[in-house]
């Protein structure tokens, strides 16, 4: 079995994760199959799940995203597909739909797009700062696996609520669309 990567690595990698302001995303339209390579460069670094273009393809089959002109996508929707992908591990694809579509009110897509990045750059930052100390998982002796323990269940605690709060929020800003909630 492949040993675990130490907690401060996985913070390294997070802290060196590039992700692209609006400026920085590709300034020219992409073919599906340089869209895909373009997010996974982007997110497997962050631990994220690779996209496929069958998840893109359901994504502009569920009206999430606008279909390709001439089967190649503009740079509103490479940003929209990022972020799909980024916040697919935790929120339902209507949910997320449902947010963008808010975001976007009374501003550009790019301010919009923006705002996503920087707050989840100021995120990785505050974890960075959170767990600066070196965390080991194994080996570790009481007082150490109790402060691991109440990090965990803070963490996960933190992540139900801030769900369903996101979940709830959405829900009262979204436009009816008959659709179904589901991942």
């Amino acid at each position: 079995m492949a040993q675990a990567e130490p907690f401060s690595a996985y913070l390294d990698r997070l802290q060196q994760a590039r992700l692209p302001r609006w400026t920085d995303l590709p300034q020219f339209d992409l073919y599906m199959d340089q869209v895909v390579q373009y997010i996974n460069e982007i997110i497997t670094p962050l631990g994220l799940d690779e996209l496929t273009a069958t998840m893109v393809n359901n994504y502009v089959k569920k009206g999430v995203i606008a279909p390709p002109i001439k089967k190649k996508y503009h740079k509103a929707q490479i940003a929209n597909i990022l972020i799909i992908a980024m916040l697919k591990p935790v929120f339902a694809l209507d949910t997320i739909a449902s947010g963008i579509s808010y975001q976007l009110i009374d501003r550009p897509n790019n301010q919009a797009y923006d705002t996503f990045i920087l707050a989840f750059i100021g995120a990785v930052q505050q974890v960075n700062n959170d767990f600066s100390g070196e965390v080991t998982i194994n080996k570790v002796n009481r007082a150490d696996t109790a402060n691991i323990q109440n990090a965990m269940v803070s963490l996960a605690i933190n992540a139900v609520l801030e769900k369903l709060l996101v979940e709830m929020m959405t829900s009262q800003v979204a436009e009816p669309t008959g659709k179904k909630a589901g991942k």
